[in-house]
């Protein structure tokens, strides 16, 4: 089904392997008090978001929506895009890692953080420095065949709000949403990353450090490393419900030994300023991943 401010694949229509498809009948989540339901298990999914939609996700391989009374699409799309598609990537062994990310040389750049720390912007501001935007909010990342950490690119929009849209003098294409997410609109790249798999170089792990006025970035390993990319998962409830918690630890481990992690602290009232902008394009470019 079309889906609002993604663009067409350029892929053979029978390469395609993952179908979405609304629900037919009633949801098989049925009746429950509670607003937000997360049922998992390894192979079977059912989310239900309150006044908005039931989600099913099956096997790696198909989504089904039972929208709810007067929802409009673009709701939907939030949790589609969000905890649902990171449950589809859990069941095909993939790690939904909560970033936005670029790509240099031929390599990815990610920009990690919890919610309002800046992933999206930073994505942005490096974009405007003329990387090509790779991802945005998540970045699904697996191991080939060579055991190298790696991506396809997901999501090739911008969610921004005004002000970071303003200050980029970028073009706003339309409200992420009219009733659920009204202060972010989408942005759609001059340049994005090709439809290709592409090796993860470098994370960055944006912190907001309110007693600092300045910025900096240090580089993190072992069991810190780790522990910042477990806390950096998106939808931890699949890792939790499903008891996967050792099988996700391992996988954490292994990209920690295959990556650079760098802190990158920033302090509160920052933006997009060109500082920082700088301060990541002269880091990227004087350091080795």
């Amino acid at each position: 089904m079309p889906l609002t401010n993604v663009s067409r694949s350029a892929l053979d229509a029978e390469r395609i392997d993952v179908l979405i498809q609304m629900g037919s009948g009633p949801s098989p989540i049925g009746d429950s008090p509670k607003r937000v339901v997360y049922e998992h298990s390894v192979e079977l999914s059912r989310i239900r978001i309150d006044t908005v939609a039931d989600f099913e996700v099956r096997a790696g391989k198909l989504i089904t929506v039972w929208p709810a009374a007067g929802t409009g699409q673009k709701d939907i799309e939030i949790f589609l895009f969000g905890p649902v598609w990171a449950t589809l990537c859990y069941q095909r062994g993939l790690l939904p890692l909560h970033a936005s990310a670029i790509l240099r040389d031929g390599g990815i750049t990610a920009f990690a953080g919890h919610s309002g720390a800046g992933k999206s912007t930073t994505a942005a501001l490096m974009h405007s420095l003329d990387y090509q935007l790779f991802a945005d909010d998540i970045l699904p990342i697996a191991f080939n065949e060579n055991s190298e950490p790696g991506a396809w690119p997901y999501l090739r929009r911008l969610k921004l709000r005004r002000d970071s849209i303003l200050q980029l003098s970028l073009t706003p294409a339309a409200p992420v949403s009219e009733r659920l997410d009204r202060e972010k609109y989408f942005v759609q790249p001059k340049c994005a990353a090709d439809d290709k798999w592409s090796r993860l170089e470098r994370l960055y792990l944006i912190e907001i450090d309110a007693a600092n006025s300045s910025n900096s970035i240090e580089r993190i390993v072992g069991a810190e490393a780790v522990r910042a990319l477990i806390d950096q998962t998106f939808h931890r409830d699949f890792i939790d419900l499903s008891g996967r918690l050792d099988e996700h630890l391992a996988f954490c481990s292994q990209l920690a030994s295959r990556i650079a992690i760098y802190r990158l602290r920033r302090p509160p009232l920052l933006g997009a300023g060109k500082e920082f902008g700088s301060l990541i394009r002269a880091h990227l470019e004087s350091t080795t991943a």
